[in-house]
């Protein structure tokens, strides 16, 4: 008699505790069918969720959750599918925040913020993580900036001002040398793409 293979489910459901606005697959190989979710409340308390298969009940199970002001706007897990760097996940709102994951919880990392002279805050509109490098993460907020944020130093290493709103940003590092001097410096090129609204 032939051994017929294990039938696995193809169609996997999950029922969020509140309405939905943001959401992100994890690319991590040690971390398989892991998903973030961001809550839409209508008030300043939010959530963002940490899902995951449990194989052996084929159900989506809640991980962590964590206290998130105002709706995620975006959010992304580290673009790591060769799970090398620390387990990362960035949301953005008001701020963008840097979250870092274990098994069962969440912790923040850091908090970056463009607006060190005031009370209040350009809300952010997107950002987009450096799949070449992943230290860095690009943000479009409300106020037409774009910034270039540098994880390691929780610094903003560019930043520049678009004419009119951004509300997408995404952007990619393409590695293309243009230039190498006898200093043994190569230059890149930095390309970023801006979707206006």
């Amino acid at each position: 008699m032939a051994v017929q293979p294990i039938k696995r489910k193809e169609i996997y459901k999950y029922e969020a505790p509140w309405p939905l606005y943001a959401l992100n697959w994890s690319v991590r190989p040690d971390k398989r069918f892991r998903l973030a979710l961001g809550s839409f409340v209508e008030e300043y308390n939010n959530k963002v969720q940490i899902v995951s298969l449990d194989e052996d009940s084929s159900e989506f199970v809640p991980k962590a959750t964590l206290d998130h002001p105002y709706p995620a706007t975006k959010i992304i897990w580290i673009p790591d599918n060769k799970g090398i760097f620390p387990d990362l996940l960035a949301t953005s709102g008001d701020y963008l925040r840097v979250w870092r994951a274990a098994d069962s919880e969440i912790k923040l990392e850091c908090l970056l913020n463009n607006n060190k002279n005031s009370d209040f805050c350009a809300p952010l509109t997107s950002f987009d993580w450096n799949e070449v490098d992943p230290n860095l993460i690009g943000t479009s907020s409300i106020d037409t900036t774009c910034t270039i944020w540098g994880l390691e130093t929780r610094q903003a290493v560019g930043r520049t001002s678009v004419n009119g709103h951004v509300k997408v940003i995404q952007y990619a590092f393409i590695l293309q040398p243009f230039a190498c001097h006898a200093n043994q410096m190569i230059y890149i090129t930095l390309f970023i793409y801006f979707r206006r609204s």
